[in-house]
This record gives C-alpha cells, sequence and structure tokens, in this order.
C-alpha cells in the first residue's frame, strides 16, 4: 500500500509505482494471517481522525 504524503521525489514515484502492485490470494491470505498473529487490533485514529478521512 502506498503511503501518501511525503517530501522527496523519489518516494513520490516509489508511491505512485506501489499502485500497479497486484497481490494474490495467497498474499492477502498471508498478510491476514500475519496480522492475527500479531494482534492487530483497534482503529489508527481517534473518532475525530477516523471522521476526518471519511471512515
Amino acid at each position: 500500500m502506498p503511503i501518501p504524503g511525503t517530501r522527496r521525489r523519489s518516494r513520490l514515484d516509489e508511491n505512485a509505482a506501489a499502485t500497479t502492485i497486484a497481490l494474490s490470494a495467497d498474499d492477502i491470505a498471508d498478510l491476514d494471517g500475519l496480522a492475527a498473529r500479531v494482534g492487530v487490533a483497534g482503529d489508527r485514529y481517534d473518532a475525530n481522525g477516523m471522521a476526518a478521512v471519511g471512515l
């Protein structure tokens, strides 16, 4: 996933190129498994922040 917000042109180019990557079903399953093992939980932002990003 590209992360928006950068100060360098080279990073902008990397972020833009990341949008062309396609994940296979196995890739997604691996990522889901990793998230389950490390215990990812909760929202990234508080309620105001979530509203600001449209979530």
